[in-house]
């Protein structure tokens, strides 16, 4: 038993890296956009919907199916999403360390890369943060209240 609860305990702070490093990811990418745009609300999203398609995204983020594509493509461009399916209609996407664990992506080979440098702090970078915590938040928000009411059980 001890040591199935220590490999839970070893594959919980495993995801959390994982969510960790998306995180720091999705700041840089965010960072780097000329113009961001939905960038930031569709990394929101993905923390509470890591299975995206682009219908989803559209449904959520109250854009078209084309716009919502187009925002799929660069997350997958910025390295932070993967595709999981060869089609042109009905994609999936899912972030790269749930690709690699399911077995739709292989997993990188060799020495990990060197995690660049943390962001330097600005007024500008932290109004783009407190911009992303809203969007999670608001994000939250709407998922929270799109379950509806919980009803109780006898």
């Amino acid at each position: 038993m001890l040591r199935a609860l220590e490999r839970s305990a070893r594959e919980g702070l495993e995801r959390l890296h994982d969510l960790e490093k998306f995180h720091r990811n999705a700041q840089r990418a965010i960072v780097e956009a000329f113009r961001p745009g939905a960038l930031p609300r569709l990394l929101a999203l993905t923390h509470h919907r890591p299975l995206l398609s682009p219908q989803g995204v559209a449904d959520a983020l109250a854009l078209s199916v084309a716009g919502a594509s187009k925002l799929l493509e660069r997350a997958v461009a910025a390295d932070l999403l993967v595709e999981i399916t060869q089609r042109r209609s009905w994609r999936l996407f899912l972030p790269p360390d749930l690709a690699v664990e399911f077995g739709y992506a292989a997993p990188k080979r060799g020495r990990p890369a060197k995690e660049p440098p943390p962001l330097p702090a600005s007024r500008d970078l932290t109004v783009a943060f407190d911009a992303f915590d809203q969007e999670m938040a608001a994000i939250d928000k709407l998922l929270t209240s799109a379950r509806g009411p919980k009803l109780s059980s006898p």
